[in-house]
């Protein structure tokens, strides 16, 4: 009996001593887990602000407009871009820690080159900051670390090939938003277009309630007497809903060059609300070929690019393929 009371109670000094080890563990794993690898977010909705400073690229700052983000405070940004960011700070997992020896190594690296992020939340300062290292050499994953921690982590997004610096080291421009038309017909109170070249192709189309009318803009251009097309006039108010550039174009002396051109059409749109939108349009095959000179809405098929002059402000790349139904004449809106 003597010896069975002894067997249990070595039996019970083990077991707490087993239980000790497992919570001091459990406890210290559980603090590397807050501290060190908090990389993410449970929602969007906690972000109001992101800042990134970046060691080359100029600090960019992504800041919440109701439902849409802003760059910089001025620009609406790319959403197909910005979601690269979102699914970072939402999804990612640590893939493995360094090896101790790496450690030093690797936060001597993330010191010179790292990527700053920081997140707010209606506050002055940041709620997380952390530095987005380099990607691992097998580009599986990136190296990370938590502002004011010693241990560095790689992270990655599961299910995805590839580092995750990318996501965050892109030039300005990439993050924005490139549609310089989005307007639904019932926005729109009247389009004016303009082709210098061709004047007799010139017209304002103009909407009062349900009616519309479609005008020269010259004085010397005879109104037809046929019918206006309804369908035409239909598709063309339709065919500003979604009218995206291919690029921003932000070589300053490419752009004085241009602007000393005479362009090839002039659109102007009023909107209901009583802003207007300016977009001046310069062919791309024009100052390409210089035997080239496309003049108006006949020349159209035949290009394939334009250089377009926004509100006086930005030069973006368009395509002829999403923007060559805008380009229609006086003559094309009657039957």
């Amino acid at each position: 009996m003597k010896r069975i009371g002894i067997l249990l109670l070595a039996l019970l000094l083990l077991s707490g001593g087993a239980y000790y080890l497992y919570q001091k563990n459990s406890s210290n794993t559980k603090g590397m887990v807050t501290a060190d690898r908090g990389f993410t977010v449970e929602s969007m909705d906690e972000i109001t602000n992101i800042v990134l400073k970046h060691p080359r690229l100029q600090p960019i700052q992504f800041s919440k407009n109701g439902k849409s983000w802003l760059l910089n405070g001025k620009y609406l940004v790319n959403d197909a871009v910005f979601i690269n960011i979102e699914k970072a700070l939402l999804d990612m997992k640590m893939l493995y820690v360094p090896p101790k020896a790496a450690n030093a190594t690797v936060k001597e690296s993330i010191g010179k080159y790292a990527i700053e992020v920081s997140l707010y939340n209606n506050s002055d300062q940041p709620f997380k900051t952390f530095y987005i290292g380099s990607d691992t050499q097998k580009g599986e994953g990136t190296y990370m670390l938590m502002k004011g921690e010693e241990q560095a982590y790689v992270m990655h997004l599961p299910g995805l090939m590839g580092g995750l610096r990318s996501r965050f080291e892109q030039p300005m421009k990439n993050y924005r938003d490139k549609f310089i038309f989005r307007d639904k017909p019932e926005q729109i109170e009247s389009i004016t277009v303009t082709y210098p070249k061709s004047e007799s192709s010139s017209f304002k189309l103009f909407k009062d309630g349900k009616t519309v009318t479609v005008s020269p803009t010259i004085a010397n251009v005879q109104k037809t007497d046929k019918p206006l097309n309804e369908r035409v006039v239909n598709a063309y108010l339709s065919s500003f809903e979604m009218l995206g550039a291919e690029d921003i174009f932000d070589a300053k002396e490419g752009i004085d060059t241009l602007l000393q051109l005479v362009p090839f059409c002039i659109v102007e749109m009023k909107k209901t609300n009583g802003t207007v939108k300016k977009s001046v349009f310069y062919s791309y095959e024009d100052i390409i070929w210089k035997d080239k000179n496309s003049r108006g809405p006949k020349d159209v098929a035949q290009m394939e690019r334009f250089y377009a002059w926004v509100d006086d402000a930005d030069m973006f790349i368009v395509q002829r393929r999403v923007f060559g139904n805008i380009f229609l004449g006086y003559e094309n809106f009657y039957r």
